[in-house]
């Protein structure tokens, strides 16, 4: 039987003072003694104020990515880039992390788990110092079938 990862995204917010327009991906990567499957979100365009968290616009769809045999740990690597969009020069920060689960075992309910990942986005010029920070709430639900 093999183990399955349902990714999707929870949340949005953003923290600092560079800007409301904003767009971003977030792609997850399974590795179950090598790469089982990836899938990518996508969010266009939007407003996303300081100070505010909010379910991203749509919401946009789950993805599901195989995640090979159950009785493994599999390892999920996360990279978000987010822009803030500017008329003229846009700002882009990019972060990935690493997280290591365990399936759940046939007849087992699904695992839930829920990740924040963050990044830094810098306002170009460099010289103003001013940045801010784009964090997600992401879901991770792994079954097997």
């Amino acid at each position: 039987m093999e183990g399955k990862v349902k990714f999707s995204v929870l949340y949005e917010n953003h923290e600092g003072p560079i800007g409301e327009d904003w767009r971003y991906w977030i792609e997850a990567k399974v590795f179950n003694q090598g790469l089982q499957g990836k899938g990518t979100i996508k969010v266009p365009k939007h407003s996303l104020p300081s100070g505010t968290t909010q379910a991203p616009p749509g919401p946009p769809a789950s993805v599901e990515i195989p995640a090979g045999d159950y009785n493994n740990q599999i390892k999920v690597k996360l990279t978000l880039e987010a822009t803030e969009v500017d008329l003229f020069r846009n700002d882009v920060g990019k972060t990935d992390i690493d997280l290591v689960l365990d399936c759940p075992r046939p007849g087992e309910d699904p695992r839930v788990h829920e990740q924040e990942i963050s990044v830094g986005v810098m306002e170009s010029p460099g010289i103003s110092g001013e940045a801010s920070i784009v964090t997600l709430g992401i879901q991770l639900v792994l079954c097997c079938s």
